[in-house]
C-alpha cells in the first residue's frame, strides 16, 4: 500500500477545503451524521488549472458502486494507487491527496472510533489537535462535514483534513513541518466530479499533450499502481507476480519483448502474431509465451505454469498472465480490458 494511504489510518477520502467556522471541542460528542449515498455529480469547476493534473479514481469493489471520482491533484504527485473503493495520490512522504467512493461512516463516527481514543496519549499512536465541524463547503456544491487533527506515524507528525460530502471523502496529508498549503487543497476539493464508469487513466502525471490511456480495470483483483512508465493490475491473494495485468502508453518495440523471453530459461512455446487484434481502432500485434517452473524459486516464487498475453498497438500495450485454467474460465476478462483502453482522454458515458 502507498505511504499516503498508510498515513491516513483508514485510507480516508482526499479532502481539500477552506476553513471557516468555529471549531467543536471534544469535550462535545460529535453530532449525528448521516452517510449519504453517492451518485453522479458535476464538479464545482471544471478545468485543469497550472501546476494540477487531472486523475482518475474507479470503484474496483465487484459489488461497488460502478463509479468513478475524477479530480486533479498538484503537478509535483509521483505516487497513483487504486484500491477496492479509495485510491491515493502522493509525492513521498511530503504531501498526499485521498479520496474514498461510499465511505461507510461520517466523519464524526470516525471522529469518535478512531481518534478521540488516542488523543494525547504519547508515543507513534498519539492523536492531537482534533477539530470537528459541519456546514464547510463540501463537495459539488454540497455542504460537508470537515475533521482535521495531527498524528504521528514512525514517530513523524503529519497533519490531516478530511472533507466529506455527496458520498465521497476526500483527504489531505501534509507532514507537520511543510506548509499546509490550503490554497490547493480548495483547488482540489472544487475539481472533485462524480462521473457514471469505472475508469482508471494511465499515466496519473506528467505533460498534458504526453502519451496516455484509460481503461476499465477488472473488479475486485485487488488494486491498480503506476509501476515505471506504465500501470499494474495486481490480482489479490496471487502467490506470484506472473498472474498480473498490465497497461502501458509508451511500449517499447515487441520484437524486443519477443527477443528477450526467447533467451529466458523459463520461457517456451514463444509466438509472435502479427495483426491479432485491435487496441481502440488500432491494429494489434500479439505475443505470446508460457512460463513453467518445476521448483520454488529464491524469491519465494511457487513452482506451476502460467501463460502470458501480450497486446500490443502503436500507441499502448495490454497483457496479463494468468494460469492455463485462469485462461480457460476467465479470458473475457482480459478481452473486456484490451476494449475498455481509450488512447485518448476519455469520458465516461455509461458503466463498463
Amino acid at each position: 500500500m502507498g505511504r499516503f494511504l498508510l498515513v491516513s489510518g483508514v485510507g480516508l477520502a482526499l479532502a481539500l477545503g477552506a476553513c471557516t467556522g468555529d471549531a467543536q471541542e471534544r469535550s462535545a460528542d460529535p453530532p449525528p451524521a448521516t452517510v449519504a449515498a453517492p451518485g453522479p455529480f458535476p464538479a464545482e469547476t471544471t478545468g485543469v488549472p497550472a501546476g494540477f493534473r487531472e486523475v482518475l479514481c474507479p470503484d474496483l469493489r465487484g459489488d461497488g458502486t460502478g463509479l468513478t471520482v475524477r479530480l486533479v491533484v498538484p503537478d509535483a504527485t509521483e505516487f497513483a494507487q487504486a484500491n477496492g473503493r479509495a485510491c491515493g495520490f502522493s509525492r513521498g512522504y511530503v504531501r498526499g491527496v485521498g479520496v474514498e467512493i461510499g465511505p461507510r461512516q461520517s466523519l464524526a463516527t470516525f471522529r469518535k472510533k478512531s481518534l478521540d481514543a488516542f488523543e494525547d496519549i504519547g508515543g507513534d499512536d498519539e492523536v492531537n489537535d482534533i477539530r470537528y465541524r459541519t456546514g464547510v463547503p463540501g463537495l459539488g456544491g454540497q455542504p460537508a462535514e470537515e475533521l482535521t487533527w495531527r498524528v504521528y506515524n514512525d514517530g513523524l507528525p503529519f497533519w490531516e483534513i478530511a472533507v466529506q460530502a455527496a458520498g465521497v471523502r476526500l483527504t489531505w496529508s501534509v507532514p507537520d513541518e511543510k506548509p499546509r498549503l490550503l490554497d490547493a487543497f480548495d483547488v482540489v476539493r472544487r475539481s472533485v466530479e462524480v462521473r457514471t464508469g469505472t475508469r482508471w487513466r494511465c499515466p496519473s502525471w506528467g505533460p498534458p499533450d504526453g502519451p496516455r490511456v484509460s481503461f476499465a480495470p477488472p473488479k475486485d483483483v485487488g488494486w491498480v499502481e503506476r509501476e515505471g512508465d506504465h500501470c499494474r493490475i495486481y490480482v489479490e491473494g496471487s502467490p506470484t507476480v506472473l498472474e498480473y495485468g498490465a497497461v502501458d502508453p509508451t511500449p517499447p518495440p515487441l520484437e524486443r519483448l519477443a527477443t528477450r523471453m526467447r533467451r529466458d530459461p523459463e520461457v517456451t512455446r514463444v509466438r509472435l502474431e502479427r495483426g491479432a487484434g485491435r487496441i481502440d481502432g488500432q491494429r494489434a500485434d500479439r505475443l505470446t509465451w508460457t512460463v513453467v517452473r518445476t521448483e520454488e524459486t529464491e524469491n519465494y516464487e511457487p513452482p506451476g505454469t502460467w501463460r502470458i498475453v501480450v497486446l500490443q498497438s502503436p500507441a499502448a500495450r495490454v497483457e496479463w498472465g494468468g494460469t492455463p485454467q485462469w485462461w480457460r474460465t476467465h479470458r473475457s476478462t482480459y478481452d473486456d480490458l484490451v476494449a475498455s483502453v481509450r488512447v485518448r482522454p476519455y469520458e465516461v458515458t455509461a458503466s463498463v
